[in-house]
């Protein structure tokens, strides 16, 4: 048996806010995610290096074989993770959801609850 909180959905778009996505990579439990997750890495490898920030990077990027999942907004709050873990600073999860929204253009369809 596998518990994998929220970093595993089948064929649902995956949530690492309170996660590591460089420890995501590593699971191996399913080859989907495992891409995605490496998605993320070379988003945000990518945006950082041309000095964007997560919603710049979100908006250039192509989600590809990913485009098709439920809660694409997720891209956001994943970025943001992905950002603040490799610049070594905190998870800022307001300004997460707040680019989440700008790049969904409304309300978010996503199924998270915040704390």
């Amino acid at each position: 048996m596998v518990f994998t909180g929220d970093l595993i959905f089948h064929g649902l778009t995956p949530l690492v806010m309170a996660g590591s996505v460089t420890a995501a990579t590593l699971a191996n439990v399913l080859a989907d995610h495992e891409r995605y997750f490496r998605f993320i890495l070379a988003t945000t490898a990518s945006g950082r290096q041309d000095g964007l920030g997560p919603l710049e990077a979100a908006q250039r990027t192509d989600l590809g074989e990913f485009a098709h999942w439920a809660d694409a907004e997720r891209l956001l709050l994943n970025l943001h993770r992905a950002y603040a873990d490799a610049e070594g600073r905190p998870f800022d999860m307001l300004a997460a959801f707040g680019d989440a929204l700008t790049w969904n253009g409304g309300p978010l369809t996503t199924h998270v609850c915040c704390v």
